[in-house]
């Protein structure tokens, strides 16, 4: 890699760990927005969102899951973050899915700088597994992934990092439950990822070649 690609490597993985710095204190969600405050339309089937620079579609339900909210308010084309829940039993598995914009990054490298940041919100973190991932039936996508035990306030928790590598664009699956609730979350976290992994983000105007 030449120094200048590095030194824009080395710039969006500094622009990726501030947003992930800022995020959790700035996201906010907005119910029912009006036109004026959605910077993503237009909408394709009534209560989807799309990312307008990607093209990506988040239904207001799928697989079981539902839409967190409407949007957040980073409005920045190039980081967009947005959450899913799935009631089961008295629990909840809560899916975080972004979509960014990494130049010169592969999919580790996305995972390696995302990782510290996930930790940090969980006491007693551990690594289960970490390497390669397979999207099933999509092998044009590069992905790593890690998957963690932890504690949140006292409970012992599961949760996994998924980084994918669509060519200009990053996607970033992040999902989260309590361990008791294991096996049962596995499933139905793969049956979002079935629903979702049909889609492929537009090409951007510059950077990675999309796939």
């Amino acid at each position: 890699m030449s120094m200048t690609k590095k030194l824009a490597a080395f710039a969006s993985a500094t622009a990726l760990t501030l947003f992930l710095a800022s995020s959790p204190a700035e996201a906010e969600c907005v119910i029912g927005s009006a036109p004026l405050f959605d910077p993503f339309a237009p909408y394709k089937d009534q209560g989807s969102i799309i990312h307008k620079d990607s093209g990506f579609v988040f239904p207001a339900s799928v697989a079981g899951f539902r839409r967190q909210c409407e949007m957040t308010t980073d409005f920045s084309g190039n980081n967009f973050e947005i959450g899913y829940v799935r009631d089961y039993q008295d629990h909840e598995i809560e899916i975080k899915i972004a979509i960014v914009h990494l130049a010169e990054l592969n999919a580790e490298d996305h995972y390696k700088i995302t990782r510290p940041d996930i930790l940090s919100h969980y006491s007693n973190p551990a690594a289960v597994s970490e390497g390669d991932y397979f999207v099933s039936g999509r092998p044009d996508i590069a992905a790593y992934q890690g998957i963690f035990d932890g504690d949140k306030r006292g409970v012992p928790w599961h949760f996994s990092v998924t980084a994918m590598d669509y060519g200009y664009w990053d996607a970033r699956l992040i999902a989260s439950y309590p361990q008791e609730i294991d096996s049962a979350a596995q499933e139905a976290i793969m049956e979002l990822i079935k629903a979702f992994q049909w889609q492929t983000p537009a090409i951007g105007t510059s950077g990675k070649a999309g796939s």
